[in-house]
């Protein structure tokens, strides 16, 4: 038996996308890696490295493994193109939009047009969806931390834990040997299985206090710090890898270091939240130091949130001069 392929970090990038709802065919599929070989005629190696999410696969193989899943050749195609389209190095950054699956049709009557079978108790993603996330995150504290309260719908009986994943990507000028991630529960669940396979990625499974049945809902909060001297690169952006309904964020600024420049970042690849220069009209913190903003209706891979360009550090007072010198 094969080892588990490495989860897929959330990065919002086309060749990621592609590799997650391919794997998610696949796993629908219930074929192994051996059986899909056998039906696709193409070795075992060449069908796990298309699914590895290092590179896009080539069409061919592609069509082979989505023939071999029982999966819809014409749209499947049409989602290749597009990927394909977006990694073009002349295309216009933001030009080219990937429109992921869904593709599974609904059940009549069924659970939120999941297709699940009867007694199912998956636990992947494909078992649950986020209908809304809501973020607070502070830069007035000692160090950055964030609160965020989810709540989540089950589309199986039986659900029981879910990940959770988070990227930090390091600051520019953050040279620093260690690079972390403090996440802790407020309510809802226990966190279990903590992973840390990159630099810039952390993950865990979090334990529902109770199975959860076809359409409940059930709220979690989790609350993420910055490790202390650890610097927090300019931005706060959800990039959902399924389906997620609502996004809120509100960001406390400290009150004296007000940011230079703020701007909303909605449905952007991944590329746009690095390039640091406005791609909207600037916003305006309020009295309290604070911007807030939501969205809804997100496209699957694409980065929703805030922008900003930090303002000068403070400068160190002068020290007093006593009198007569």
């Amino acid at each position: 038996m094969g080892r588990p392929q490495k989860e897929l970090p959330p990065d919002g990038s086309p060749v990621t996308l592609f590799a997650f709802w391919l794997r998610d065919l696949r796993r629908t599929a219930g074929l192994t890696f051996d059986q899909l070989s056998r039906h696709t005629g193409y070795g075992r190696t060449t069908m796990t490295d298309a699914l590895r999410g290092d590179s896009h696969p080539t069409l061919p193989v592609t069509m082979a493994i989505v023939g071999a899943c029982g999966g819809d050749i014409d749209k499947w195609g049409a989602f290749w193109a597009e990927v394909h389209r977006a990694l073009d190095k002349d295309a216009v950054p933001g030009t080219v939009i990937v429109s992921p699956p869904p593709w599974t049709p609904s059940i009549a009557g069924g659970a939120h047009g999941e297709l699940c079978p009867s007694g199912c108790a998956r636990t992947d993603p494909h078992g649950w969806y986020t209908e809304s996330v809501e973020t607070r995150l502070r830069l007035d504290t000692v160090t950055p931390e964030a609160v965020e309260r989810r709540v989540i719908v089950a589309t199986c009986d039986g659900l029981a834990e879910i990940p959770v994943a988070f990227s930090v990507p390091r600051r520019t000028d953050d040279e620093a040997d260690g690079h972390g991630l403090e996440v802790s529960v407020l309510d809802g669940g226990r966190l279990d299985l903590p992973e840390h396979p990159y630099e810039s990625f952390f993950q865990q499974r979090l334990i529902l206090p109770t199975p959860l049945r076809t359409g409940a809902r059930h709220t979690y909060t989790l609350r993420l710090r910055i490790p202390q001297d650890q610097p927090m690169a300019p931005h706060f952006v959800h990039v959902p890898l399924t389906r997620s309904e609502r996004f809120s964020l509100r960001v406390r600024f400290a009150p004296g270091r007000p940011p230079l420049s703020v701007w909303q970042l909605s449905r952007v690849p991944t590329a746009v939240i690095y390039q640091r220069a406005p791609g909207t009209s600037l916003l305006r913190p309020d009295r309290q130091g604070t911007v807030a903003v939501e969205f809804d209706a997100m496209r699957v891979g694409y980065g929703y949130g805030l922008c900003w360009q930090d303002g000068p550090a403070p400068a160190a007072p002068e020290p007093e001069v006593p009198p007569g010198y």
